[in-house]
């Protein structure tokens, strides 16, 4: 009756689960930081310490690659290694951030101030 016609999309966009180069990564994690930064300091300013866990949850850092790291830690822990945040202290065998510290070097690193 006809002939086909391939639909080719003329934007393209994004498919990533892991960002092929450093660089896209590092900009990936700064948007999300500077996205969420301030429910962040909203979410926590009764305490002093902030779990590591509710900084995971309240960042989103689980949403940067979804599949290679549902949880989010491994971006959290690239932050440490990197020298962006300081280690946490466990208390109670809980490991917790200063929240002051906390809030200052991402703040810092992001650049907003």
């Amino acid at each position: 009756m006809g002939y086909s016609v391939d639909y080719r999309p003329t934007r393209k966009r994004a498919k990533r689960a892991v960002p092929k180069n450093k660089a896209q990564r590092t900009k990936d994690i700064k948007n999300v930081i500077r996205w969420n930064i301030e429910r962040l300091e909203h979410d926590t300013v009764g305490t002093d310490m902030v779990r590591r866990c509710f900084v995971i949850n309240l960042l989103r850092l689980n949403k940067i690659a979804p599949e290679a790291d549902p949880t989010g830690d491994h971006v959290l822990q690239e932050l440490i290694s990197r020298g962006v945040l300081r280690k946490p202290v466990s208390r109670s065998g809980v490991q917790v951030f200063d929240r002051a510290d906390l809030l200052t070097s991402l703040k810092c690193w992001v650049g907003v101030l």
